[in-house]
């Protein structure tokens, strides 16, 4: 049996938070979702790093690009998040390598911890689940072009941290 309610936690608006349940006093604020994701880079054949990027096949982005990310499952580490989220997307598992930041997207109303993350097996191949329609590894020297086209401006910060070389740097938005 379902029955109406006055707001969602979707569509609540600020002066509506907290949500409270009238049965058990349970709330429920909008904070932001946590979520993680990988850069992953590898040496290729001409002994350049390169990063992998997924094609987006589905909303929200449909046909940009992006990293390997996804929210925290319950009772999921931040760690153990960004490393099932790029094998569900890439398909290999990888080693996480260091933290490169936590990045902010407002109007996801996430907050990213990014990872450098190399792939366990140096001769995997990329295999995309459904949520991608394509794959490419890009060099430092390419990023500056593909920023543009990168679906959330969180993970193009992130992948631009990455080719600059910095790593925990504080972000102002």
């Amino acid at each position: 049996m379902s029955r109406s309610v006055p707001a969602c936690p979707n569509c609540a608006q600020p002066v509506e938070q907290p949500l409270l349940c009238d049965r058990c006093g349970w709330r429920w604020y909008a904070n932001p979702r946590p979520a993680a994701g990988t850069v992953v880079e590898r040496t290729n054949s001409a002994g350049e790093a390169e990063v992998l990027l997924l094609r987006r096949a589905v909303e929200p982005g449909l046909g940009a690009w992006d990293l390997p990310a996804g929210y925290l499952e319950p009772g999921e580490s931040v760690e153990g998040a960004a490393c099932r989220e790029t094998a569900e997307e890439a398909g290999f598992e990888v080693q996480l390598v260091e933290l490169i930041g936590i990045y902010t997207s407002r109007p996801g109303n996430a907050v990213s911890a990014v990872y450098l993350a190399r792939p366990a097996d140096e001769e995997a191949s990329v295999d995309p689940d459904d949520e991608s329609s394509e794959h490419a590894w890009v060099t430092r020297a390419e990023v500056p072009a593909w920023l543009p086209r990168m679906a959330f401006r969180s993970m193009a910060t992130a992948l631009a941290d990455w080719a600059g070389g910095r790593r925990g740097v504080p972000r102002d938005w």
